[in-house]
């Protein structure tokens, strides 16, 4: 057991007592003197003593040296130096200790979270303890989610210490974990005479001259993901190659004086042939042209069911987030930090030193529901809550993902699912997907058309068998 002065480090006694007690060979080293133990930390100290367990006070090099022999020849070191109450980088004698364990052989397990990581931002504080396992009380902190901390902890396991539930939900906690269990709960099983009405309607905007394979592969997704009639709608001109790109997916081209782009001047035909969806998704494969902006904002406002906007539908409202004040429906935004940074005019790196905060912000002041995609992706609802997706892997790093994504979330809020629970569990859904595929071919990228196909395995995955009908 390597102990801090802290609480942390009390904590690490307490199990330094009950493997004991249990005939295990123990050996606390203290990384403080005895008097300027916490008080808890101090107590149990002292029940240490009383039983005879030997504790060393690591003072200087020479007793992290003493550590460095010693771990060559455990089976498992604990780590109970700092927990949350970390608040500046390690340093000294501390930081020492901390390499020191990372350069050993022995599996570690953190009490609460590893030392050297930021409880609330996940960042790393000079050097980090890493992990095999963390065992944290009560409920996650961001820290075991976020990354680079999340990869740290290892495996995390929350460990009950009588925390009631009512205490929990009179919090008012508004940042969640996405995890098998809450998403779980957004799902539910189709009744027998469920038919593809019941399943919704899909209508994707998007293509253009070299990106048609876009809202295929969106189309693709939301056929995948349960959606009972999706139809591509694209510039004539090019619904001859998008038709022969799909199968079960309608196609409907809007005449475009074989330009193959949307303008403003074809919306009244487009809202004619729109008007029929449940759900609506603007931006695959849309293509940048100089009425591009006129075109999605009018959209926009006469949109009148739910809809989302993806990719090139982001980028035509560059700097003008304010005019998703215009929609009379419910909107989802899908945007990567480029994205993200262009429509709020920021820049790529304060988007992702505040990935949380900058999601919050937008979903609250455009009362949209917000898809910051990424390493743990964020969803942003227009209350300001928060859930941080826990799956997904960096093998996904290819083109189409995001059109992927898109669809699967079209497909679930076309089936009922409000915005914010298509948002979750369609995030959640396309990271399992892929991490399945990525378990079952280590280090093997995976494409956007591979994780539509595992759709019905990550599903399988989630729900398990159904159960028997009544």
């Amino acid at each position: 057991m390597v102990c801090g002065k802290g609480n942390n480090g009390g904590d690490g006694m307490v199990i330094a007592r009950h493997l004991h007690n249990r005939g295990a060979y123990v050996e606390v080293f203290l990384l403080s003197e005895v008097d300027a133990l916490s008080a808890d930390a101090r107590t149990q100290h002292e029940i240490l003593r009383r039983m005879d367990v030997e504790v060393r006070v690591i003072r200087d090099t020479e007793g992290v040296e003493d550590l460095r022999t010693y771990l060559e020849e455990v089976h498992l070191c604990v780590d109970a130096i700092i927990g949350t109450g970390l608040s500046s980088p390690l340093s000294g004698i501390v930081r020492e200790v901390v390499e020191v364990i990372n350069l050993s052989m022995a599996p570690v397990y953190a009490v609460d979270i590893p030392t050297g990581i930021d409880a609330t931002t996940g960042r790393i504080m000079g050097e980090a303890i890493r992990a095999e396992s963390t065992g944290t009380f009560g409920l996650l902190k961001l820290g075991h989610v976020l990354l680079p901390g999340s990869i740290h902890c290892g495996e995390t396991e929350i460990h009950d210490i009588g925390i009631p539930q009512r205490a929990v939900f009179d919090a008012q906690i508004k940042t969640e974990a996405l995890d098998e269990q809450v998403v779980k709960s957004m799902l539910s099983v189709r009744p027998p005479a469920f038919h593809k009405g019941d399943a919704g309607r899909v209508h994707i905007v998007g293509g253009s001259p070299g990106m048609t394979g876009a809202p295929c592969l969106a189309g693709s997704a939301a056929l995948r993901m349960g959606a009972g009639l999706i139809t591509v709608v694209t510039p004539e001109s090019l619904r001859p190659i998008v038709e022969a790109k799909q199968m079960e997916v309608m196609t409907h081209g809007i005449p475009d004086e074989g330009k193959g782009y949307f303008t403003p001047a074809m919306i009244p035909a487009l809202m004619e042939v729109i008007s029929k969806a449940d759900v609506i998704v603007v931006g695959p494969g849309l293509g940048m042209t100089d009425t591009m902006p006129a075109f999605v904002k009018e959209l926009i406002s006469r949109i009148k069911v739910p809809f989302l906007l993806d990719a090139d539908a982001l980028n035509a409202l560059s700097g003008e987030a304010d005019t998703l004040q215009r929609a009379t429906s419910p909107c989802i935004l899908t945007p990567h930090p480029g994205e993200m940074a262009r429509l709020t005019k920021e820049t790529i790196e304060s988007i992702e030193a505040a990935r949380i905060d900058s999601a919050r912000h937008l979903a609250e002041e455009e009362r949209v529901t917000v898809i910051l995609k990424g390493a743990r992706t964020v969803v942003a609802t227009p209350k300001g809550d928060i859930f941080i997706n826990t799956t997904g892997n960096p093998y996904m790093a290819s083109g189409g993902m995001g059109d992927a994504l898109t669809g699967m979330i079209a497909a679930l809020a076309s089936q009922g699912l409000s915005p914010n629970d298509a948002a979750c569990a369609g995030v959640f859904l396309h990271g399992l997907s892929a991490d399945l595929l990525v378990r079952d071919h280590p280090m093997t990228p995976v494409t956007a058309t591979d994780v539509i196909g595992n759709i019905p395995g990550a599903l399988q995955q989630l729900l398990g068998e159904p159960p028997p009908e009544e």
